[in-house]
This record gives C-alpha cells, sequence and structure tokens, in this order.
C-alpha cells in the first residue's frame, strides 16, 4: 500500500471514528444514563460479536431503552452523511429505535466474510417489521456490500410497505449494486405503490431505455384502467420518447 492509499485509509477512518461520535451524541441526548450505560456495555461486547449476543442486543432495545419518546423522528443534515464503502446513510424521519439499531449494527466487526454476513443473515430470517426496516436502511453501512445484492433485491419484493421504503427512498445502495434489472424492477415497484419517486437515490442516473419503456407499458394500464399517471413517470420517460409514449403522453396531457 502506497503513501496515498494509507492517506486514504487514514481519513475514511477518522471520518468513520466522527460519524460515530455524531450518532453517539444524537442518541444519548434522547435517553437516561442509566439506559445509555446499558447501550455502551452491549456496544462494547459485539467487539467479539457471537450471534445470539447481537440478536439479543438488537431485539431487546425498545424493552432495555424505555425513555424513548415514541413521536420523535431524527434527521441529520446532508453534510453530516454517514456511511461505509463511500456510501452516504441517509438519516431522514428515522425513529430514534431505528436510529440505535443501525449504530448497532455498525459496531459489528467485519471479520471473515463468511461469518459475518451470516451473522446479518440471522437478524434478517427472525426479524419483525421494524427490525427488518432498520436492517435494510443500514444497507449502506454492512461490510461486504457487494454480498447484499440478493438480500436487496428480496426486500423489494417485500409486502411490508415500511420495508420497502426503508430501500427505495433516501437509500443510497441499490442505485450502486444493483443490476440494471433489478434497479427497473425497483422503480417499477416504487410507481405501483406511490413511493415518494424523487427521493429515489441515483434515479436520473440509472434511467435507462428498458425503464422507460417499461413505466410507458405501466402508463398504458393506468391509462385504460382511468388512473392518473405520475408526472414523475414522464421525466422518466423523456430522454426515450418514441411514437407510442408521445401518443399517450398528449392524450394524458
Amino acid at each position: 500500500m502506497n503513501d496515498s492509499d494509507n492517506h486514504l485509509k487514514d481519513t475514511l477512518s477518522i471520518a468513520h471514528s466522527e460519524h460515530f461520535g455524531l450518532i453517539a451524541n444524537r442518541i444519548e441526548q434522547h435517553i437516561n444514563g442509566t439506559e445509555w450505560k446499558w447501550l455502551l456495555n452491549n456496544l462494547n461486547d459485539i467487539a467479539d460479536p457471537q450471534p445470539q449476543l447481537v440478536a439479543r442486543i438488537f431485539t431487546t432495545i425498545p424493552r432495555n431503552i424505555r425513555s424513548i419518546d415514541k413521536d420523535l423522528y431524527i434527521s441529520f443534515a446532508e453534510e453530516e452523511n454517514i456511511g461505509r464503502n463511500q456510501l452516504p446513510l441517509l438519516v431522514k424521519d428515522w425513529t430514534l429505535v431505528r436510529l440505535i439499531r443501525v449504530w448497532v449494527l455498525m459496531h459489528i466487526p467485519a471479520r471473515d466474510q463468511a461469518g459475518y454476513v451470516r451473522l446479518i443473515e440471522q437478524l434478517f430470517k427472525y426479524g419483525e417489521m421494524e427490525e427488518l426496516v432498520a436492517l435494510y436502511a443500514a444497507l449502506p453501512i454492512y461490510h461486504y456490500p457487494a454480498a447484499w445484492r440478493l438480500r436487496c433485491v428480496e426486500g423489494i419484493r417485500s409486502n411490508i410497505g415500511a420495508v420497502r421504503h426503508a430501500i427505495m427512498i433516501h437509500n443510497h445502495y441499490p442505485s450502486q449494486f444493483l443490476d440494471e434489472g433489478a434497479w427497473n424492477q425497483l422503480v417499477l415497484k416504487a410507481f405501483f405503490t406511490d413511493e415518494d419517486i424523487h427521493n429515489i437515490v441515483g434515479l436520473k442516473q440509472r434511467n435507462n431505455e428498458k425503464l422507460a419503456q417499461a413505466l410507458v407499458d405501466y402508463a398504458y394500464e393506468l391509462h385504460a384502467a382511468k388512473r392518473s399517471i405520475n408526472p414523475m413517470l414522464w421525466i422518466l420517460v423523456a430522454p426515450f420518447m418514441d411514437a407510442r409514449a408521445y401518443r399517450l403522453m398528449e392524450q394524458t396531457s
């Protein structure tokens, strides 16, 4: 490793430590001293990550931190983005429990890939809805990022709206790691489920002709059913506009 690589590694390490502190400061503001001590003690134990221990900490946060205001939602400014693998973690209107759970996940050391992936997958396998939301929201911070592609695709297919939202909206992982087919399915599913389309990260950069064709097909279905068409659909179709798309756009404008 040359001096430039060492400098980059040191810079990323310092930034990562600062981001850990940023989350810690925000969490500490909203829980009492006893609960904060419980959380720190358990995070220290994760340095040697045993699956049962990690699962116990992750799942029992609401039972052990009871002072949480359930009406509190936390956002970080854009310049406070946190993440790993050069992927920002966008915290937008998260519950404090979700933020704490993601912070716990950030403390799990990489170790070997097989063991690390197996541990996280166990949490996915047995997670209830709010736990799954945190696990999917945390996609940008996991070690071995390419290992989570299939997990991401599975989440997109979920029947749980909050899970899909955690993947589709304000999440940098899909646009960076999904192939074109999976990406197109994410965008189509977002239209089907009336998600906040303009907050899909990478929407403009990953736009493509196959997606535009699929969106036009969907627009024709909506038109036949006398349902309204999201204007964002035409924005994505515009660079690949053909006669068929143009005819429908004229009819619905």
